[in-house]
């Protein structure tokens, strides 16, 4: 049972009531940093993603692969076609936790529903290894990509604290003259390290995953993935770097998040800078909601990235 009782608007569907009722909030640093804790947390933060792909309802199938000496999970669902675009995937998980597979939820229907093919990559985790390392590994695999298949279609989709990692590689490819993914989707996306976004303070007792502390928790846990960067680092938090000339974005985030604030100010900094951009906000929804594919409202999350995809 939950601790207490948390209020829900009238236009949320029932298994959307049931699911907020029953969130716990994700670890604090302190848990992160400790060896013995971190263990635990990250066996039961996975363990609860990799159950959510369960209520996946169309044939999928993972394999594994490395590239550019990376290790990936390539996705095929039974909607995947080898002529359609490639989902390049960069999940999040606080830097610390999770995997291409465990949140596969957060990919494989956007797959199916596309006609997609996806490869998700699995950057190393904390404390293995510290900023830029992710960066760097996410950058190797998706340039093997492009070289391998210049022609085929690249959509950039990352959630929570991938999308600080993956947007930093975008901005790295458009410096370097890589070429471009076709779009980038931004689901949740945690992009300041410095947590200075107002709703840090004002969605703080609402969220029901995230504990904010009025943007502490989200300071503590950059600090922990680049200790020796500056917090307005592009590089580190990719909302104070420059938006010119990246492609299309798709940004999604539920209202109830800590994070709907980094979501906006990605949403007006890209569009500001001539980018077209798309901002989904939904009602109600928490953190990476996208997971639970039988929610009615992931449905229909993961159909409107379907069409950004086919449309592009």
């Amino acid at each position: 049972m939950p601790a207490f009782t948390r209020r829900t608007g009238s236009i949320i569907s029932d298994d959307a009531k049931q699911r907020i009722a029953a969130l716990r909030r994700y670890p604090t640093i302190d848990t992160w940093r400790n060896p013995l804790t971190r263990s635990i947390a990250r066996r039961l933060s996975n363990d609860a993603w990799r159950k959510t792909l369960g209520k996946i309802d169309f044939d999928y199938r993972f394999t594994a692969a490395e590239v550019a000496g990376v290790p990936c999970t390539q996705y095929e669902t039974a909607g995947s076609s080898p002529e359609g675009a490639l989902i390049f995937y960069v999940h999040g998980g606080g830097f610390t936790a999770g995997s291409a597979e465990t949140s596969a939820a957060n990919v494989l229907p956007v797959c199916h529903l596309s006609g997609s093919e996806g490869l998700g990559v699995d950057y190393t985790l904390l404390p293995d290894a510290y900023f830029p390392t992710q960066i760097d590994e996410v950058d190797r695999v998706y340039r093997a990509l492009v070289e391998a298949s210049p022609d085929r279609k690249i959509f950039l989709l990352s959630d929570s604290t991938g999308s600080a990692i993956a947007l930093a590689a975008l901005m790295r490819w458009r410096k370097d003259g890589v070429l471009s993914p076709a779009g980038a989707i931004f689901l949740s996306p945690s992009i300041d390290g410095k947590g200075a976004s107002d709703t840090q303070i004002t969605n703080d007792r609402h969220d029901p995953l995230i504990p904010s502390a009025g943007g502490r928790f989200v300071r503590q846990l950059f600090n922990f993935y680049a200790p020796n960067a500056k917090p307005d680092d592009p590089a580190v938090s990719p909302i104070y770097g420059k938006f010119d000339d990246l492609p299309p974005f798709m940004i999604h985030v539920g209202s109830r998040e800590v994070l709907l604030g980094d979501a906006a100010r990605l949403a007006e900094a890209a569009r500001e800078a001539g980018v077209e951009v798309h901002l989904r906000v939904f009602d109600g929804m928490f953190h990476r909601f996208h997971m639970h594919w039988s929610m009615e409202e992931a449905r229909k999350a993961h159909g409107d990235l379907a069409d950004f995809v086919r449309t592009l």
